[in-house]
């Protein structure tokens, strides 16, 4: 019998893939995921613990990416959270801890998640706990996050997309292309049959879908 992969250690996309599902520029995946060189300078990964050169991208890589294209409209330098993903790793003794329920969901593992961003000095504008003067509440960074992501076995098994109820990325179907809630119908189908004319009666009953669904892959095409 072979060994059973984990979902979080499943190959699933390329880098490119990566970039258009998360609205990325080009070469942004491979920067965080695989680190990269500049002027001289070799800035190591932050979602890997070393670079490896591969294009091919695993779904707990993947998550990880998701959460960290979150801080990115904030103009801040994600590369500075290395060190506390690095520490992170560690503690919570996973290679995917940005994909993992328990430092974010548990207060244990916020009060873990806490120590470990001051002792690493994460910027206050990089961290993913922040303390109050009640309790250790989620950044909004991650709070976004948790409104996709979809848990099973204190891992990330799907993300919402978009917000929409019926669209998701899930690596049990479609390849972890846009598709259907549960099904195998990838979005792009959909997508293409309106770009070609086809009436949205028409295209609702060749797939037996309602109009929530249609409006909802429609919603979603600028990545699919």
């Amino acid at each position: 019998m072979g060994q059973v992969t984990s979902l979080l250690h499943r190959d699933l996309y390329v880098m490119s893939q990566v970039d258009r599902l998360l609205d990325l520029g080009v070469g942004t995946a491979r920067r965080w995921i695989d680190g990269y060189e500049r002027r001289g300078r070799r800035y190591e990964p932050l979602v890997r613990e070393s670079a490896t050169g591969s294009d091919v991208v695993t779904w707990g890589e993947f998550v990880e990416t998701r959460l960290i294209a979150e801080y990115r409209s904030r103009g801040v330098a994600v590369v500075r959270m290395r060190p506390a993903i690095m520490a992170l790793r560690r503690e919570f003794n996973t290679d995917h801890p940005l994909a993992t329920a328990r430092p974010f969901l548990s207060e244990d593992g916020k009060d873990l998640v806490l120590r470990i961003q001051d002792e690493t000095v994460l910027k206050p504008s990089l961290r993913f706990v922040l303390r109050t003067s009640q309790n250790v509440m989620l950044s909004m960074e991650v709070q976004r996050f948790q409104q996709d992501a979809e848990y099973e076995d204190d891992e990330v098994r799907r993300f919402g997309m978009f917000g929409t109820a019926n669209v998701v990325l899930d690596p049990e179907y479609g390849f972890g292309e846009p598709t259907i809630r549960h099904r195998r119908l990838r979005v792009s189908a959909i997508v293409e049959a309106m770009a070609a004319g086809e009436a949205r009666d028409d295209i609702k009953a060749t797939w037996d879908i309602d109009d929530d669904i249609l409006n909802d892959a429609l919603r979603c095409s600028r990545v699919a």
